[in-house]
């Protein structure tokens, strides 16, 4: 990749967080920018393969991504987990987030699944609507109140947004995508317009 190459990458990149972060109302975090900006991305996910953990345990990664199903769900289009965005999360936090950032997701991650189950039911055996409206609860709750740092589902919903808006599917099937740009022609004479067909 050459200097003109890269620089256009960047400002791409630079144009990727500015529209997450008017999605989410408001700055991303310096971790996460950090992350889109070094160049991480969310990969397709190999059907059938589970997330080779660096950073979940246990049912944390099961617990995220169905989480990241909630926020952006497959519908005409693909979800977040047909990005792979469990897994763009997973190495994110591993290799990009400061320890103490690390262990607040993680405990996060629990605190979660506990609230989630007080009312009998596990978030992992909940129904779609259950599982819809326990993330909604958990969102509503982070916004209410003075927080020192940013709530587990609020981190989890920046990085779903993230990591879907870098991938393949993301960028193709959600945003304005133009894989060959169509050639600009500017000041052409009348007799000439016919042959760049403007209309027909």
């Amino acid at each position: 990749m050459n200097g003109s190459d890269e620089s256009l990458e960047m400002l791409e990149r630079r144009a990727l967080l500015k529209r997450v972060a008017w999605m989410l109302g408001g700055a991303v975090s310096a971790p996460a920018a950090l992350a889109i900006l070094q160049g991480c991305s969310a990969k397709e996910p190999v059907p059938g393969a589970a997330i080779a953990s660096k950073f979940f345990k246990g049912r944390q990664a099961d617990v995220v991504t169905a989480i990241a199903d909630v926020l952006i769900p497959r519908t005409d289009t693909s979800g977040a987990l047909d990005a792979g965005v469990p897994a763009f999360i997973d190495a994110v936090m591993a290799d990009v987030y400061p320890k103490d950032a690390q262990e607040r997701f993680s405990a996060g991650i629990d605190e979660f699944e506990t609230a989630a189950g007080s009312g009998g039911t596990a978030f992992l055996e909940q129904d779609t609507a259950q599982r819809a409206a326990t993330v909604q609860q958990a969102i509503d709750a982070a916004f209410t109140g003075e927080h020192k740092d940013k709530p587990f589902i609020l981190v989890a919903r920046e990085l779903t947004l993230l990591g879907f808006y870098t991938s393949r599917v993301g960028v193709t099937e959600n945003m304005e995508y133009v894989a060959v740009p169509t050639v600009y022609h500017g000041c052409v004479p009348l007799s000439q317009m016919k042959k760049h067909v403007y209309w027909e």
